[in-house]
């Protein structure tokens, strides 16, 4: 060492304040032993040491609490503070944490000689000391040097009381400021209520006759009070002088929207002047560096500048506030990205399950291999392949989004949930993520919903082309597909997969086959039947099975029916006469099926799926098909 370490030992135990002195003055440190906490203070407080090594638990003034008096004091806050312990637990934990010491120091009776570096590493040979105070060892023989040290030594304890509460009283401050502002907190997470509570409590704190808050938000918040005798010329000078510091504070940002609240609500008018300059200014925090999340900016009519106590107690009121605000903001965007989450997916999602993802419940949506009853509707744009050719890209584009936007709506409201869009295809699922004991006749009214829509849907952005008018295909399956969040790792989509949806997409293309806007399976069918309108106002709709079909891909028959509005139901004699037909062709008799296919078309002309049927009955008299069970095998899609 190049000079000698002042040390304080202050230990209650003469043994272990025994060993640590030997070991220190044995390694060259000038050491000064003490035994409780009060004259410990004095020690530090006169001499200035560059460390103290005092236990926990001293008498008079306790380690934890000596600490805080020792760096809550300007003039021996530069002394390095250990405090030792033999054992460290919760309750030593805390204290320590909020002590403000320099370390915690577990003592064991052997390792003592660890001090030597701990010290050496707190106080650098190149620090500067921080005494000021007279040498405590100074003294004299004679009587009046011993009258004088008498006097000295009773200004110094008269000092030292003084160092105690001024220690406490800014504790107390500190408290009073982080109890206040982290109440205003509790009651409302606002930005402009955070600063009314803040202006409100920094009238007991300075006495100012202007000032402005600048939040540091995407769009930046100033808040100004000031006294109505400060003329407008001087109000906006202070503005631009606020502007300016924050600029520089905060130079990351490149643009400063600034969003003018001017708090006069509550102006004080106590002062008797008529007009007022502003002559002095202070802006907090003071710290350089860091993500400031406001500034407070503080100017008043007198010359004289605040002092260094007034100073610090603004730098520490600015800095709890500039943490409450950091969090508030905090509040503030994940709500608003909440907001936006919910408008995003509100259209195609329920609101269960949007709630679900906001509160972090992944477990819909982490689901893999599961099977669920689920209902799969696929809807697609007929003939939207010739539209687009007609159209501008950005037309069919704009069409898109708002036919999707509908589309939906009317998906989400019966519960549920868009999968995918395919080009022009929806494809939708109810039963996953949330299930209900009735999904296909969901699925089944919402098909009834959308082409409903189509009456009132905006097409005029498009140009149609001739002989063509704009319709939806839509086909509903309800089976138990597999379903979860399948993809690589970088992403993954919650979807179904299986026959089940393959079955779903075939009776979509049926649709166009048999001349109707909606095709369902056998099993929604049976769906409909057992909850006709349990959950919604009963819409009037009507099913008729129309054929029994092999699809693509699956080797068992499926039931299909019509399903459409009550108000477009067909004739009685046409219904009649077609079930006729039905039932003569699934059994065989073609030529029995053909006649009733010919009645239906005489009740119905131009009807596509009797027409169909009818075409089919000619072609199996021609060429009968094997092993005929009733269901044709349709090759494509």
């Amino acid at each position: 060492m190049s000079t000698k370490k002042k040390v304080v030992v202050a230990f209650d135990s003469a043994t272990m304040r025994t060993l640590i002195t030997q070991t220190l003055v044995f390694h060259g440190f000038d050491v000064t032993e003490t035994s409780d906490g009060l004259e410990t203070l004095e020690k530090v407080y006169t001499d200035s040491p560059d460390a103290v090594v005092m236990y926990y638990d001293l008498p008079v003034i306790a380690g934890f609490s000596l600490s805080r008096i020792i760096k809550n004091t300007a003039r021996m806050r530069s002394t390095a503070v250990i405090i030792c312990t033999t054992e460290e637990n919760s309750v030593v934990s805390f204290w320590n944490e909020n002590s403000q010491g320099d370390l915690l120091f577990i003592l064991d009776g052997e390792n003592t000689g660890e001090l030597v570096g701990k010290i050496l590493d707190l106080c650098p040979d190149d620090a500067e000391s921080a005494d000021s105070a007279p040498d405590s060892d100074a003294g004299s023989k004679n009587t009046g040097r011993k009258s004088k040290d008498a006097k000295k030594a009773f200004v110094a304890k008269d000092e030292l009381a003084r160092t105690i509460i001024n220690a406490y009283e800014k504790e107390l401050f500190q408290l009073y400021i982080v109890q206040d502002a982290f109440n205003s907190t509790s009651k409302n997470m606002e930005i402009s209520f955070l600063a009314r509570q803040m202006i409100q409590q920094l009238r007991g704190v300075y006495n100012y006759d202007a000032m402005a808050v600048i939040v540091n938000d995407e769009e930046l918040h100033e808040f100004i009070e000031s006294e109505r005798y400060i003329t407008q010329a001087d109000i906006e000078d202070f503005r631009t002088i606020c502007h300016s510091d924050f600029a520089a504070v905060v130079p990351d940002r490149r643009e400063y929207n600034w969003h003018d609240e001017n708090v006069h609500g509550a102006v004080r008018i106590n002062k008797s002047r008529a007009v007022g300059k502003l002559r002095s200014y202070e802006f907090f925090p003071k710290e350089e560096g860091g993500n400031k999340s406001i500034t407070l900016h503080i100017a008043s009519c007198s010359s004289e500048t605040m002092n260094s106590r007034t100073s610090e107690r603004l730098n520490f009121f600015a800095r709890v506030y500039s943490q409450l605000f950091e969090k508030a903001l905090l509040f503030r965007h994940l709500h608003t990205s909440e907001e936006k989450m919910y408008k995003a997916f509100s259209r195609f999602l329920p609101p269960k399950i949007i709630d679900g993802i906001v509160a972090g419940d992944d477990s819909a949506i982490a689901t893999v291999g599961e099977k669920r009853q689920v209902a799969i509707l696929i809807a697609d744009i007929r003939k939207f392949t010739t539209i687009s050719e007609v159209n501008q890209p950005e037309t069919i584009v704009d069409f898109l989004n708002s036919y999707f936007t509908v589309m939906g709506s009317i998906i989400k409201k019966h519960g549920g949930t868009i999968d995918k869009f395919m080009g022009d295809a929806i494809m939708a699922m109810f039963g996953a993520p949330e299930s209900y004991e009735d999904n296909g006749k969901r699925a089944a009214f919402a098909a009834l919903e959308m082409l409903d829509a189509l009456k009132t849907l905006d097409t005029s952005m498009l140009i149609m082309p001739p002989g063509i008018s704009f319709n939806i295909g839509i086909g509903i399956n309800y089976g138990q597909p597999i379903v979860g969040a399948i993809g690589s790792d970088e992403k993954k989509e919650y979807t179904v997969i299986g026959d089940d949806v393959n079955v779903a997409s075939r009776l979509e293309g049926l649709t166009k086959i048999y001349g109707t806007p909606i095709i369902i399976s056998e099993s929604v069918k049976k769906d409909l039947d057992i909850h006709p309108s349990s959950g919604f106002l009963p819409l009037k709709y009507f099913t008729r099975h129309i054929d029994n079909v092999k699809v693509k891909g699956k080797s068992h028959a499926v039931g299909v029916y019509e399903l459409a509005p009550l108000e477009d139901r067909y004739s009685e004699d046409f219904l009649s006469t077609y079930d006729k037909a039905l039932s003569q062709y699934l059994i065989g008799n073609f030529n029995s099926a053909m006649e009733y296919f010919n009645g239906a078309l005489r009740e119905c002309p131009g009807n596509k799926c009797a027409a169909v049927m009818l075409d089919r009955c000619r072609e199996f008299i021609k060429n009968r098909p094997e092993d005929w069970d009733g269901a044709v095998v349709l090759t494509t899609k």
